[in-house]
């Protein structure tokens, strides 16, 4: 992978990270912004909402660990390399999915369970 597209990849990553890290941080001041008070629908509907967005933080967390993991590979000179085969992952699936672990033919092993 060349400098510029290795430079390019790492902005990305780096601009995902801050907006990932700014929904997270807003989505729990919605959680604790839930009153869990009023009748038995108003609770449960607020429980019910404090669920979702746990489930999107919870989301969000997995990816944002996925671009830490993908940033630090940048800084071992390991990243774009595919974690089963070793060879070079394909710069447009790396340009698709930058926090990307396999190129496409390993990929595919590994969701058929082979």
């Amino acid at each position: 992978m060349d400098t510029a597209t290795m430079e390019e990849l790492k902005d990305r990553l780096l601009s995902l990270k801050k907006e990932i890290t700014a929904r997270i941080k807003k989505n729990l001041e919605k959680v604790n912004s839930f009153q869990l008070k009023g009748d038995e629908g108003d609770f449960s509907s607020a429980v019910y909402s404090r669920q979702v967005i746990y489930d999107l933080i919870e989301k969000d967390r997995r990816h944002l660990k996925e671009i830490e993991e993908s940033l630090y590979e940048i800084e071992q000179g390991t990243y774009g390399k595919c974690k089963r085969c070793g060879k070079d992952i394909e710069i447009e699936r790396m340009k698709a999915k930058p926090t990307a672990k396999y190129c496409i033919s390993c990929k595919r092993i590994v969701e058929s369970g082979k």
